[in-house]
């Protein structure tokens, strides 16, 4: 289930909910670190914003390779799966709008798939058996509970066994995302155990980097409200799907 890459190309997903005062600083840096790829574009998926998001990417286009989707949908789930089905490139994925990852750990993931090494590049925060990362840099209380209910589902419910299931940084083959994309039920933070665990079944090889959180921006569109709704598209997706 391999594809040959003649030349390192990427779709870039960025979902960005009301993030006009970060979404500049992080595309120029996106785009610094990818602008030497053969083909390269960036896929900005407004969701539900209620600030100028969609401003500030329509003027960040007229400098960058931008394209720019507008949802009335809120969820992280929803804005991947509108970024990817506009994707055009062999290499796909998606990273977070306030860029908190080294430049070098997402290449070396974006590299291992170019190399045939993987099919689904997964990044962990954690060190294993803790959730912690690099000292000094760490993610919200709230963010490390939903790393530890990925967890526990990932392990006891889909037996999978990542150390982070929700790091934003994923890079897949465009193929993995044509074998999965239908009926996905996700449409939340949970997205990404349902693109491991279909992934996984299909028989694709999916391979995890530890990578550190370099900065941490106190920003944050995860809300403990979103959890009742996770878990039980979790529980349907597994048992009821």
């Amino acid at each position: 289930m391999k594809n040959e890459v003649s030349k390192k190309s990427l779709s870039l997903i960025i979902p960005a909910h009301n993030a006009e005062h970060i979404i500049e600083k992080s595309i120029i840096e996106y785009n610094e670190i990818f602008s030497h790829f053969d083909n390269f574009e960036i896929i900005i998926v407004c969701n539900a914003c209620s600030d100028d998001t969609l401003g500030v990417s329509k003027k960040l286009a007229e400098k960058y390779p931008i394209k720019i989707i507008y949802i009335p949908n809120r969820g992280k789930g929803n804005a991947l799966i509108s970024g990817f089905k506009l994707a055009q490139y062999d290499i796909m994925g998606f990273l977070d709008v306030d860029n908190p990852f080294g430049s070098d750990r997402i290449l070396d993931m974006i590299d291992n798939i170019h190399n045939n090494k993987c099919d689904l590049a997964i990044a962990t925060k954690y060190l294993k058996g803790s959730l912690k990362s690099k000292k000094g840099v760490q993610d919200s209380q709230l963010r490390r509970i939903i790393a530890l209910g990925g967890q526990i589902f990932s392990r006891f419910i889909f037996n999978m066994k990542f150390r982070d299931t929700q790091a934003g940084a994923k890079f897949l083959r465009k193929s993995v995302w044509q074998s999965i994309n239908k009926n996905l039920i996700c449409v939340g933070f949970d997205f990404d155990i349902e693109l491991l665990y279909k992934s996984k079944k299909r028989g694709f090889k999916i391979a995890e980097f530890y990578t550190p959180l370099e900065k941490y921006e106190a920003f944050s569109t995860v809300r403990t409200r979103y959890l009742a709704g996770m878990v039980y598209r979790l529980i349907k997706l597994r048992f009821f799907n």
